[in-house]
This record gives C-alpha cells, sequence and structure tokens, in this order.
C-alpha cells in the first residue's frame, strides 16, 4: 500500500477526485469551525505511514495556562484527541492537530473513516479554540469529553 493507493481509495470512497501536489493532498470541511479546517495529508518518506494535519488557528490571547492545561490533557493517553496530538506550531504560533498512521492501518480502516474522524476531532478543536474564553472548569475533561465518540459527518471541498 502507498501514499497513491490511499487517495485513490480516498477519492472513490468519497466519490470526487483528490489530487495530490507536489507530494499531498490538501481537503478543506466545510463543518462546524468558521470557514472550516484545511486537513493536509502527505506520505512520511521510507516509513509506509501518512502524515494528516490541520491548522485550528491563533492561539487566544487570553488565559493561556488554562487552554494550554486543556491541551495537555486532551493529549493525556490521547483521550480527547482522537489518538492525534494538540500543539503549537513553532513556524506560525497556530494550534495544530496531527496524526501519522501507516498505510496497512488507514487501508483496513478506510481512509475515508479515518479522515471523517480526524475531520471531527479538528472541527471540534478549532471551534474550541476560536470560541475559547476564559470560564471556571477545574479540568479539560469537562470542556472535551464531547470530542471522541462524535460520529457527524462533516462535508469536504476538494
Amino acid at each position: 500500500m502507498t501514499f497513491d493507493d490511499i487517495i485513490a481509495a480516498l477519492s472513490k470512497e468519497m466519490g470526487a477526485e483528490i489530487e495530490t501536489e507536489g507530494g499531498f493532498c490538501a481537503i478543506r470541511t466545510s463543518g462546524v469551525a468558521e470557514n472550516g479546517v484545511t486537513i493536509l495529508m502527505q506520505p512520511l518518506e521510507g516509513q509506509g505511514e501518512m502524515l494528516t494535519t490541520a491548522d485550528l488557528g491563533e492561539m487566544p490571547p487570553e488565559s493561556l495556562e488554562r487552554l494550554y492545561r486543556m491541551m495537555l490533557e486532551a493529549n493525556d493517553l490521547f483521550r480527547d484527541t482522537g489518538g492525534a496530538t494538540l500543539s503549537i506550531s513553532p513556524d506560525t504560533g497556530h494550534v495544530r492537530l496531527q496524526r501519522h498512521d501507516p498505510f496497512d492501518a488507514l487501508a483496513e480502516k478506510g481512509p475515508a473513516n479515518a479522515l471523517m474522524d480526524f475531520a471531527n476531532v479538528a472541527e471540534t478543536w478549532a471551534g474550541l479554540v476560536r470560541d475559547y474564553r476564559d470560564a471556571p472548569q477545574e479540568s479539560a475533561a469537562e470542556e472535551t469529553d464531547f470530542v471522541i465518540g462524535q460520529s457527524n459527518f462533516f462535508g469536504f471541498q476538494v
């Protein structure tokens, strides 16, 4: 299984032609997050894996300690990230969601299912980061328990 095989299967499952350009492809969600979220997919050369990333937007200027804590708690055992990792991009300062999966695991799960799972988490966190305001909750779990287990379908623009 190769990256091109995964993209071909994804195209077939979604019923749309998805093109790769420069070794990666981009798909934009049209779900809940304002203006959607762009999801980038690219092969990790020589590793038989695909890296999937999404820029979730700028960090809000207030209460960063609390948001950092929420992100770290969500990353703990991938509890509220669907197996992905939240981070801050050193280049942009934006919140980023990223995940890498072996091609064989993607083929087994179904590339569209894997993409929808990632998109659900990305959309949820993008909305949380965008709308973040200081609130009295003591734990990220109170704010992010809804992330995992959601099976919403987000539309995509390819």
